[in-house]
């Protein structure tokens, strides 16, 4: 009889091991793989260019997409409660093309739409500036306080020896944090280096004539022409170095 037990225990325990071994634990974290969406914006272009009617949405505010918009995009704000009423409109089974002024709120469409069996979904990035910087068509108003005319700029910066040029958005989040640094350069330099803003929504001839791709993007130019440049957050120190040493 003990022996009896002995074998019955030590296969009772096998099994329980050969258990866990095929069903993991409550506590055991399962990864699911994220698809990447980010799509540059010639493959983007093209992509479009094979639809008759292309599914493309704006996801960015309304303020936003009437300063300027991609041609038959469809405003779609995901920070507006019931925004995905907007997806009824959409076919499964047809590529949908999402955009944005970087990635964030586009991507954050694409999982969504995904989640609802959408397969063939495309974000354009870096965003809607990659697009605009291309010379890629777009919706834009003329009416815009912040539009500035193409000729008009390029005698600005020949205006003076070092004009610094902020290529940016309003909407951007590293855009904002250039502007302190703009603010203390202006305060710093004395005046010898001129500082110009350029908002991509009101301005798209230029950001396709510069060929501005990525924001928030910073140049330096003496006497018109570009030496300095750099994407993302300058610092002041940088700046005026480059001033000295170009």
């Amino acid at each position: 009889m003990r022996i009896f037990k002995i074998i019955f225990l030590t296969l009772f325990v096998s099994v329980g091991i050969a258990a866990k071994a095929q069903n993991p634990s409550n506590n055991t974290v399962v990864k699911t793989e994220k698809k990447d969406f980010r799509t540059k914006a010639d493959l983007f272009y093209q992509k479009i260019n094979e639809q008759q009617e292309p599914q493309i949405l704006d996801a960015r505010t309304e303020e936003e997409f009437e300063q300027a918009h991609l041609p038959k995009a469809i405003q779609v704000d995901p920070a507006i409660d019931g925004y995905e009423k907007a997806f009824d409109r959409l076919i499964k089974n047809s590529p949908v093309f999402i955009y944005s002024i970087q990635t964030g709120r586009s991507t954050k469409i694409a999982n969504l739409l995904k989640d609802q069996g959408f397969e063939n979904i495309y974000v354009l990035s870096p965003g809607i500036s990659a697009w605009i910087g291309a010379g890629y068509p777009v919706v834009a108003s003329a009416n815009n306080r912040n539009r500035i005319v193409l000729n008009d700029f390029k005698t600005a910066l020949k205006s003076q020896q070092y004009v610094l040029v902020d290529y940016g958005s309003n909407y951007c989040a590293p855009c904002k944090k250039v502007i302190p640094v703009l603010d203390s350069l202006n305060r710093t330099s004395n005046n010898k280096i001129k500082t110009i803003q350029v908002q991509i929504d009101a301005n798209p001839e230029i950001i396709k004539e510069f060929k501005i791709t990525t924001l928030p993007t910073i140049i330096l130019y003496k006497d018109g022409t570009p030496v300095w440049e750099k994407i993302g957050i300058p610092s002041v120190t940088e700046i005026i170095e480059a001033s000295i040493t170009k």
